[in-house]
C-alpha cells in the first residue's frame, strides 16, 4: 500500500497477491446425494443419525431397530 502525504491509498495492483489453497473434499462427498434421517431410542437416550441411502451401513441400522424419519437429497438442501 502506497503513502501519499503520510495517507494510505489503496491501488489494487500493488496489494499482495493471496495464496490459493485447494480444499479437499472427502472422497465421498459426491459420490451420494440422497440422505435420511434416522432416530432410534437406546438405554433412554434418543440417538439421531443421518445416512446416505445407498451406503452399506443404512441396510445395517434399519436391522438394528432405527426408523426413518426424514429423506432429503443433499443437492436441494445446500445451497
Amino acid at each position: 500500500m502506497r503513502k501519499r502525504n503520510g495517507i494510505p491509498i489503496d491501488i489494487p495492483s500493488a496489494r499482495k497477491k493471496a495464496v490459493k489453497d485447494k480444499v479437499l473434499k472427502h472422497p465421498e462427498y459426491n459420490q451420494y446425494n440422497v440422505y435420511v434421517t434416522m432416530f432410534k431410542h437406546e438405554d433412554g437416550q434418543n440417538v439421531w443419525t443421518i445416512v446416505p441411502i445407498a451406503h452399506p451401513v443404512f441396510k445395517e441400522l434399519k436391522k438394528t431397530g432405527y426408523r426413518i424419519i426424514e429423506k432429503w437429497d443433499k443437492r436441494e438442501v445446500s445451497a
